[in-house]
């Protein structure tokens, strides 16, 4: 029986491995370049979208702060791809939460553009959080136990997220 079962798993692999390689290497290339284009989250009507760096001079003091925002993904987490963190002006940044932790998007998307719908608000994110962050971040150690202080910032929560 073990000498079936070993042989099975000889075949197995034999025939696994006799594909043609170079048609396999080119699909998995364009494959790989093309898994973060997508929707994430609730697919929403694209309409104009305001640059993420002009976001903090269109806030108000009111929650009806719903926007749809164009902008570049500078770090996602890479644990689960549940937060990521947007470019805004002046080399800040906004950190994105996904409504009811419903989707995530994929760990290497920094880089890419998007277009997001959702919800900004000024919030004080404590330091507790920050450090998990920064944790999910992969940061050092170093980095980890630098931090502090509290921080007041602007959050967004998105109800969807298109990659390009």
């Amino acid at each position: 029986m073990k000498y079936l079962l070993s042989l099975f798993a000889i075949v197995l692999f034999a025939s696994c491995g006799s594909q043609n390689h170079e048609h396999a290497d080119s699909a998995s290339t364009e494959t790989t370049e093309q898994t973060n284009a997508g929707w994430y989250g609730e697919e929403f009507e694209m309409t104009e979208a305001i640059s993420a760096g002009d976001i903090a001079g269109l806030m108000s003091d009111s929650s009806a702060n719903e926007f749809v925002i164009k902008g570049q993904i500078e770090e996602c987490c890479q644990k689960k791809g549940c937060w990521m963190k947007v470019t805004t002006a002046d080399g800040e940044s906004m950190r994105v939460s996904f409504k009811d932790y419903g989707f995530f998007v994929p760990l290497d998307a920094a880089g890419s553009t998007m277009t997001m719908k959702g919800v900004a608000t000024y919030d004080t994110i404590d330091v507790d959080f920050l450090k998990h962050l920064a944790e999910d971040g992969n940061a050092t150690q170093e980095e980890i136990d630098a931090i502090t202080e509290p921080e007041l910032a602007i959050t967004f929560e998105a109800t969807g997220v298109l990659i390009d």
